[in-house]
């Protein structure tokens, strides 16, 4: 009598995917067979049992994928945490689900586990990204390669963004570059990088510390001390330029050198190797990329890679509000002589629903970004992040956009709505 696990979800599984056990059974052909499945989500403490009869080919299909459902912690300050070295988002963009496989028969209408037939499978750690049908089943996510791995192990591989070499192009600091990627920012902007911080679900993964390397207004370097990281599971690093402001710890910071150009960040391993792609952080008001006229929206949301992606929409904005009243007509008593008195509301209002919808712009955009903000309008979770490091939630009210890219390169920028995600009181 034994139990086979044939198949089952890698140890670092994105929950966007099938997340399949595949088990056979030497005991298939006996009356009233069962296999016996135990879920454990030694996150959230549940457990769930289920009870499958075979397969027409013996074998147990199991798909654990909608049982699994990730969150993010939404804290007042949740962007700006990190307290110099990372903030950790272990428990909530992450679960490690434990499972086993037992044999049991059904014996005058009850079931009948088969003691010692248990077996367990390895532990998984699902994570809150996703993968495409496109990219095939059962992606292996324990590799550098950057466009599906989440391995930080060579100077190619990225962190868990969606931004690639090719989302965003500064000719004017090191040209297109397939080891650099470029983030235009503020100084007042807020964000956390996240990484995979240990090897204990991705074994190839090597992380150990970073640090920032700042080019001022006359692009001289200023290097500074290296940072430990903290080693969960899953990281934010606080490497925006509001959160390196913030922090004491931190030698080399933006406002200390007013006009600065940019700095980078890249993650050094164990060994002192270099085991991420370069972060190049760069001073979009020095690029005259920033507009004074319009108030600057900054977005954050969960990306296809279980981290945040942050963008600013700096042109145009402005608010809607969408009212809803309901009146109701009062029951006249016969026995109250004030039933017509002038202040006396015939026609009562109940309690009215204030909805706010913000319309917003970007600047004109390249090609790359469009295809960053498909991540944005398919997220089901966005903040509206302010320059104190409070965010507002909201969701995006578009259905639809269309993806543009033209022969000669032209640019094109996005309008969008956003509905806050709480009522306005009244």
């Amino acid at each position: 009598m034994a139990i086979s696990i044939e198949d089952q979800p890698y140890t670092w599984a994105p929950r966007g995917q099938k997340l399949m056990i595949i088990a056979s059974s030497t005991e298939t052909g006996q009356n009233g067979f069962r296999y016996g499945v135990t879920i454990n989500n030694a996150t959230t403490g549940q457990s769930f049992d289920f009870y499958f009869t075979p397969s027409p080919d013996g074998r147990m299909y199991f798909d654990m994928q909608p049982l699994i459902q990730l969150w993010n912690k939404e804290e007042k300050y949740m962007h700006s945490l990190g307290l110099y070295t990372s903030y950790d988002d272990s428990t909530n963009a992450l679960n490690e689900i434990t499972f086993s496989i037992s044999e049991w028969w059904l014996v005058a209408g009850a079931l009948t586990l088969n003691e010692g037939s248990a077996v367990s499978g390895d532990a998984i750690a699902v994570v809150n990204g996703y993968y495409q049908v496109s990219d095939g089943y059962k992606v292996f996510a324990d590799t550098p390669v950057y466009t599906k791995g989440y391995s930080l192990s060579n100077s190619t591989a990225r962190a868990m963004s969606d931004r690639l070499p090719s989302t965003h192009i500064n000719k004017y600091i090191a040209g297109p570059d397939a080891n650099n990627i470029f983030i235009p920012v503020r100084e007042q902007d807020y964000g956390l990088l996240y990484i995979p911080g240990n090897s204990h679900y991705l074994v190839t993964n090597d992380v150990y510390q970073y640090r920032v390397i700042l080019y001022d207004s006359d692009y001289d370097s200023h290097i500074g001390s290296y940072v430990t990281c903290s080693g969960y599971a899953i990281e934010g690093l606080p490497v925006y330029p509001a959160n390196i402001n913030a922090e004491s710890g931190y030698d080399v910071r933006p406002a200390d050198y007013p006009g600065w150009k940019y700095y980078r960040i890249n993650i050094k391993g164990s060994g002192g190797s270099q085991n991420s792609i370069t972060y190049i952080f760069y001073n979009a008001c020095e690029f005259n990329m920033c507009d004074c006229t319009f108030e600057n929206i900054r977005l954050g949301w969960v990306n296809s890679r279980s981290g945040w992606d942050y963008f600013n929409f700096n042109k145009r904005s402005e608010f809607t509000n969408e009212i809803e009243r309901k009146t109701y007509r009062k029951v006249l008593l016969n026995n109250t002589p004030t039933v017509f008195e002038p202040f006396d509301r015939g026609l009562k209002q109940r309690q009215n629903i204030v909805n706010r919808v913000l319309t917003i712009n970007s600047d004109y955009i390249q090609k790359g970004e469009f295809e960053l903000l498909r991540g944005l309008f398919v997220s089901n979770q966005v903040h509206w992040l302010q320059d104190d490091g409070t965010f507002i939630p909201v969701n995006i009210d578009d259905t639809s956009y269309t993806e543009k890219n033209t022969a000669d390169g032209k640019l094109y920028n996005v309008t969008l709505k956003l509905r806050m995600a709480n009522e306005y009181w009244t």
